[in-house]
């Protein structure tokens, strides 16, 4: 849906519009201002949605304190709802009853308790929750707090702020659930049990309202219709979801549960909903049905609405659904009642719909307060027009196909067909008019102690016409059913909102979303398969600005291959959903934090004593949503406000953003750690240590496990762990790192167990051809990150010879391996462990030990000991040579050292071998010792030798002899070549070359020497480890005396001149001069504005000032602009005294209207 073009941030004047009186002989004495902290809250509003949809605890619906329209749609925009109730009517006996709430209240506030008495006041109240409470940040519910007390999103109070949240907290924690309020009932026993983790809430909502009321007072009921009261209570429960650019923000759904704690039965009962539309302006609007979804709507009766144009907005439109009605007795059948399934029942459907009009051939039932009113709406109720005759009641007529049907649901044809079927034009009330309409489901008998729910839920929807938004109401109505039809078992959410702090300076704007709380609550979600992807940043024009006002200055999501999201949207101008973009992630990694330089809605930089608006929003993906069509959803955009300033007053940043601070490392590890300074406002001071904890585990912030060698970080200046156990980023590139204190810490290494790439001994082209393919079933090889040279089999275990281990150099830890083609070793088959010799038939060396044309070194690290490895090879050809393979090309001979085919003669993989004496030391290869190790082997008589034995493995999985499993296993050697002079790499290459490995005369492929000294070194990562620290000192703000005396000198007012105009006003009317640089460090300020003459013109005072900033209107203290001419500001601090000299040329006043 295009929710996001008209989901408005703020609101210029939330209180919503004016619509019209109320009916004839209704007061609005018992309506109050919304009572909150102490005195318990008799108005409130569900408004996490895009819908601001209010509530009284009486049981008034959908209208504002100050007695307007309450149904707000988009929020903050005009109003499509001036009050809705609900009515429940029957018979007791012989005698009617119709209590309920509509213009007049029939109902009161209470419950009813077990001896029949109506029970109010004290606990008996509205209550509101948010599932987020513990959480919330003042600007996330700084419009809520503005629709609350009716004002502006600039004009409300931080005391009302608190207020909003100080009700949130207690309304949690004194959720009336003994009362009837619903609670998540964990072990099922109808118990609530806080301790044992059970929660307030419903339906996975987001924010819920619950409420009680009765027509158990005589005199209200009897205001309404003149009924006597039947004894119900009705217990109200609404909730939304913060979601208010998708589908399920644009919905509030309502529990109404009705409680028969009369003395009778009450049959042929009906329940009815009843709502006043006024789409905008309240004297253009239509009402109809839709049969086939159960749902009442209305719309504008025309292409334009006044109250919707001053927002640049289309008329909206909005819906009633009956998900479902009252239950009966239904053999095989299942119906829903407390969300829940109950078999052997059914719900009632919708039994009929009707309408009425101020001033039409049908207008309200009336009198209040007469049993004919009575009489009328139940005739409503039954499905006939509101005449007073029960017994000859007038039926609705369908007269749409040239023939007169009598019908139950009027004006069931659909508008969107240029009002062709029963439409709204089409009844006898034809013209655009103040509708009102009701949707009833009956009858049913409501016997005495039952109990009925009716679910239902208020829709809005908004096009590019009057028409295409009742499209859209009937669109999101489908995802409404999906989730009842779920019954709000997987409800889809954003994830949790980012908790955003703005940090002005003088020329940027730093935002900081990087607490780890918050961090972790956000990133490791995973809602219903949603599972977290990525952050928006937005910059706003105002804080009263629609969503497709924001621009989006940065996407900053998790590096998995998702990038562009789309998803199917209603597009008004097209009246259908069509697959667009929605989300535009580039694949870059996650960050946290932004420093903003430049003015992205206007162009240019960001000028100081500016006012910015930003917001920073998360989004989560599931490729296969399995409940609705959207497959990402974004959190609520929550304005932030910025005004640029300086450094306090008295105070200098120690450093800048972006700045490196010097780190010294102790220890062995080539890891990295980086402290780069991200606030400097926020810097401390004090001493840091990064260290290191070995073979540890955590949960990441992303929610995936994380162990290894992973690092912390100490405060050493307080004592205080200011990051325990986090991951080591790959490089210093790495964003996914926490910011403490105003520093970004980057810890970075080798990645443990892995080879580096050292430029002098092999640096290949990535995109060279590897001789030996990767068709055979092993791994490609990989010296490094350019490509390489080798295979390194499987050996944590042994395994068959297929088997391959892509953890190749995990056996090594920190140690390198030398190859050496410089010298020669005897070698001994890898799997008998026999002494290679020459096995050639004829050959002059038969049965002679075979030297290998290389040896093999194992390097320990940070200094240690080098020792010559035992060599091998598994000898495929049997004749005890280690073989290569070659061609001829070109009439020459090429060796590629390693046949591509698994099983060849010249596929023979080296193995090298770590030795043990007896006694456990380590033996290293002695070539002064081979004629022992011959000798052993053939002999096996060497004194003080026979302890040595060679077979590394004797039998598949089980170690023999003194040697561990080989300390390299199944190398693979081959060869890269190219590229030519036409640019080819591999086999195919003409002529040059990178490097072909020699055989034994040690040449490349062309016969020149080798120049890398005959051997190769593969040289293993080494990682930061417990004994490598690092630390870094910050410097926090600098505060001195002398720098209040320079600060004073600051002091300046602008624009100075004023010459008609500032280019910070918004409008004619908002004219100012801004005093800057002004102390704010919670000290008086009170500026004195003279006349040139010394007349005293305004005085303007801030009390525990913390802004640098104060207005002046250009108004004098009777509030009247003052002329223009030159002035003088005296401006009188705690540190000293300014004397400032101005001058001001106001605009023409033209008077608009006389």
């Amino acid at each position: 849906m295009k929710y996001l073009q008209h989901m408005v941030i703020g609101t210029l004047m939330v209180s919503g519009v004016f619509a019209k009186g109320l009916a004839e002989n209704q007061s609005w004495n018992n309506f109050r201002a919304p009572r909150l902290m102490g005195d318990a809250p008799a108005y409130s509003l569900i408004n996490i949605g895009n819908f601001g949809y209010w509530q009284k605890y009486d049981a008034y619906s959908a209208h504002t304190p100050s007695g307007n329209s309450g149904g707000i749609y988009p929020r903050g925009t005009a109003a499509n709802i001036y009050l809705d109730g609900v009515l429940v009517g029957g018979y007791t006996g012989d005698l009617l009853h119709v209590s309920g709430s509509i213009y007049t209240n029939g109902m009161v506030s209470g419950y009813i308790d077990e001896s029949g008495n109506l029970q109010q006041g004290g606990e008996v109240r509205l209550y509101r929750i948010r599932k987020d409470w513990e959480t919330l940040t003042a600007d996330q519910v700084r419009q809520d707090a503005a629709e609350i007390y009716e004002t502006t999103v600039s004009g409300v109070s931080d005391a009302q702020i608190q207020a909003v949240m100080d009700q949130y907290e207690e309304d949690w924690n004194n959720w009336p659930t003994h009362l009837g309020a619903p609670f998540y009932d964990l072990d099922g026993d109808g118990v609530y049990e806080p301790a044992d983790g059970e929660t307030p809430g419903v339906a996975n909502a987001d924010q819920v309202i619950w409420y009680v009321a009765s027509d158990a007072d005589v005199g209200t009921t009897s205001a309404l219709y003149g009924c006597t009261p039947i004894g119900i209570e009705v217990q109200y429960t609404l909730w939304g979801y913060n979601q208010p650019g998708a589908a399920l923000g644009q919905i509030v759904f309502k529990n109404i549960r009705v409680l028969n704690k009369g003395s009778e039965d009450l049959t042929d009962a009906y329940i009815s909903l009843w709502s006043d539309p006024d789409v905008g302006d309240y004297t253009n609007d239509f009402v109809g049905v839709d049969t086939s979804l159960s749902m009442m709507f209305s719309y504008n009766g025309g292409p334009d609405d006044g109250d919707y144009a001053a927002y640049g907005l289309a008329p909206a439109a909005v819906g009633y659904d009956f998900f479902a009605g009252p239950i009966v007795e239904s053999a095989g059948d299942t119906a829903i009642f407390n969300l829940q399934k109950r078999p052997g029942y059914k719900n009632l459907p919708a039994s009929s719909f009707g309408y009425f009009v101020a001033g039409g051939v049908y207008s309200d039932p009336g009198p209040y307060g007469d049993v004919e009113a009575a009489r009328e709406y139940y005739n409503l109720m039954r499905g006939f027009a509101p005449t007073d005759d029960l017994d000859n009641p007038t039926a609705w007529i369908d007269s749409s196909s040239g023939t007169s049907v009598n019908t139950k649901f009027p004006l069931a044809g659909d508008p969107l067909c240029n009002g062709t079927g029963d439409c709204t034009g089409n009844d006898v009330d034809a013209n655009p008019a103040d509708r009102r309409m009701l949707i009833n489901a009956g009858p049913f008998t409501l016997a005495v102690g039952d109990t009925q729910d009716v679910v239902t839920a208020v829709i809005g929807g908004i096009g590019d016409s009057w028409l295409t938004s009742v499209t859209d109401v009937k669109n999101t109505d489908a995802v409404a059913q999906t989730l009842f039809d779920d019954l709000f078992q997987s409800v889809p959410s954003a994830p949790p909102a980012p908790v955003v702090v703005a940090t002005p300076f003088e020329d940027q704007v730093l935002l900081d979303w990087s607490g780890l709380t918050s961090v972790s609550a956000t990133e490791s979600s995973d809602i219903s398969g949603y599972a977290f992807e990525g952050y928006n940043v937005y910059q706003l024009p105002s804080a009263s600005s629609t969503a497709d006002e924001a621009i989006r200055i940065g996407t900053f999501d998790v590096t998995n291959g998702v990038q562009t999201i789309t998803g199917n949207v209603f597009v008004p101008e097209y009246g259908t959903t069509v697959e667009i973009p929605v989300q535009y992630g580039l694949d870059k990694g996650v960050k946290r934090q932004l420093l903003i330089s430049e003015d992205y809605l206007n162009g240019g930089p960001l000028y100081p004593g500016s006012e910015y608006y930003y917001a920073v929003t998360a989004y989560n993906y599931n490729a296969d949503p399995p409940l609705i069509e959207d497959k990402a959803l974004e959190t609520a955009l929550t304005p932030i406000y910025v005004r640029l300033q300086d450094a306090a007053f008295g105070t200098r940043y120690s450093a800048t953003a972006g700045e490196g601070l010097e780190v010294t490392h102790t220890g062995p590890g080539q890891g990295e750690v980086s402290a780069t300074v991200t606030n400097p406002a926020a810097l401390t001071g004090n001493t840091y240590r990064v260290s290191f904890v070995a073979d540890t585990s955590y949960t990441h912030l992303s929610g995936d496990d994380v162990s290894g060698t992973l690092w912390t970080l100490d405060n050493l200046s307080t004592g205080a762990k200011m990051v325990n156990l986090f991951k080591q980023g790959s490089n210093q590139l790495d964003s996914d790192q926490p910011i403490v204190d105003g520093v970004q810490v980057i810890v970075s290494g080798p990645l443990p167990n892995t080879i580096v790439e050292i430029d002098e001994y092999a640096s290949w082209p990535s995109s060279a051809t590897l001789v030996d393919g990767s068709t055979d079933s092993h791994l490609a090889p990989s010296l490094s990150q350019t490509g390489g040279i080798w295979d390194n089999r499987a050996g944590a275990v042994n395994l068959p010879s297929y088997a391959r281990d892509y953890d190749r150099f995990d056996y090594w830890g920190f140690d390198d391996v030398i190859v050496d083609f410089g010298d020669s070793s005897l070698s001994w088959e890898y799997y008998s462990g026999w002494l290679h010799t020459d096995s050639t038939e004829g050959s002059a060396s038969y049965g002679e030990p075979v030297y290998q044309p290389f040896a093999m070194y194992r390097v320990k690290p940070f200094g240690g000991d080098t020792i010559r490895l035992f060599v091998g090879f598994w000898d495929y050809s049997h004749d005890g040579k280690w073989n290569v393979n070659s061609e001829i090309i070109d009439g020459e001979e090429v060796f590629d050292w390693v046949c591509p085919t698994y099983g060849s003669e010249a596929y023979e993989p080296i193995y090298a071998i770590q030795g043990y004496d007896v006694n456990g030391n380590e033996v290293s290869y002695d070539p002064a010792k081979e004629a022992e190790y011959i000798s052993y082997q053939f002999e096996n008589a060497v004194e003080g030798y026979d302890a040595l034995n060679l077979a590394s493995n004797s039998t598949w999985g089980n170690a023999a002899g003194d040697f561990n499993y080989p300390f390299v296993t199944a190398m693979l050697l081959g060869a890269y070549y190219g590229p030519d002079a036409d640019g080819v790499y591999g086999l195919g290459s003409s002529e040059g070359g990178v490097f072909a490995l020699p055989q034994a005369g040690n040449y490349d492929k062309f016969g020149t020497q080798l120049t890398v000294d005959h051997y190769f070194k593969f040289q293993t990562a080494k990682g930061n480890t417990t004994d490598d620290m690092f630390e870094f000192t910050t410097s926090a703000p600098l505060a001195a005396d002398s720098l209040n005396a320079m600060d004073l000198e600051r002091i300046n007012v602008f624009p100075n001149p004023y010459y008609a105009s500032n280019s910070q006003e918004t409008n004619r009317f908002d004219q100012f001069v801004t005093f800057s640089h002004l102390p704010d460090d919670q000290s008086d300020v009170t500026i004195k504005i003279y006349s040139i003459d010394g007349v005293l013109v305004r005085k303007l005072e801030s009390k525990q000032n913390q802004n640098q900033y104060l207005q002046w209107d250009l108004r004098n203290n009777s509030n009247l602009p003052v002329a223009s001419g030159p002035y003088v500001a005296h401006v009188n601090t705690v540190h000293g005294e300014r004397v400032l000299k101005l001058f001001i040329i106001q605009r023409n006043q033209v008077v608009q209207y006389y």
